[in-house]
């Protein structure tokens, strides 16, 4: 146990140590922390949908038919109609062809990085994609290249020497969570093009927010139908 303690130790001095904070109160505007009323301005909850009067409701009776929760996985007993009409609805909403809803972002990178690639396949990764995306990666028995952030001629350069694997899979955040830009999507698209690599964006901090439709980067740059594997979730825009 001691190297325990001494590893704990450590991850405090050298201030890495987190701790939680306790809202009272829902993810709106003004918050109670400890008692104190405070300006919320790290949340997810971009558009306030959370607090929204039909969302409470539409959550309320949906617990009301389906009760709270799924009695199974996904291929046994756990898919309900409700998920079929919310899948339905976000294909439509993000013009794709079919959307398969997991129980976080985190695990839909997890499982599309870890099924779609395997030994022999590499994948291209942006050096500032999301956590979940770098332990996807890693899960995944493909080889792994980072390029500089958003630096195409460093990404062009790898996708040159990398003729020698089966596939290739370009992977990028559409909105980068901690600066808040943009991927270049045209010309990421471009280069998947020239050298025949599947494109794969995460838009969960997009979605809700670019677009005339709000749907995302994929709708703000015109991508449709060029972007092969698009990730969002519902835990942050969608309320």
């Amino acid at each position: 146990m001691k190297w325990l303690i001494d590893e704990l130790e450590r991850i405090k001095r050298e201030h890495l140590y987190r701790k939680l904070r306790i809202l009272e109160t829902g993810q709106v505007s003004w918050v109670s922390v400890g008692g104190r009323q405070l300006l919320m301005l790290s949340s997810n909850n971009y558009l306030g949908l959370t607090e929204h009067p039909l969302v409470k409701m539409a959550a309320v009776d949906a617990v009301e038919k389906y009760g709270t929760g799924s009695g199974g996985s996904r291929l046994v007993t756990g898919t309900t109609d409700l998920y079929i009409s919310l899948e339905e609805t976000l294909a439509d909403f993000k013009g794709v062809e079919r959307c398969l809803v997991f129980s976080a972002g985190y695990l839909a990178n997890i499982a599309c990085l870890t099924s779609l690639v395997k030994k022999g396949d590499v994948i291209l990764s942006d050096s500032l994609n999301h956590a979940s995306i770098i332990d996807g990666c890693r899960l995944s028995d493909a080889d792994v290249k980072v390029y500089a952030h958003g630096n195409m001629e460093h990404l062009r350069c790898l996708l040159k020497e990398s003729a020698q694997y089966q596939h290739r899979l370009i992977v990028t955040d559409g909105v980068f969570s901690m600066d808040g830009d943009l991927a270049p999507l045209p010309e990421i698209v471009e280069l998947a093009e020239d050298f025949d690599a599947v494109v794969m964006v995460d838009d969960a901090h997009a979605t809700g927010i670019f677009g005339k439709k709000r749907s995302g980067t994929v709708e703000h740059f015109r991508m449709h139908n060029k972007i092969d594997i698009q990730m969002g979730t519902l835990s942050k825009a969608l309320g």
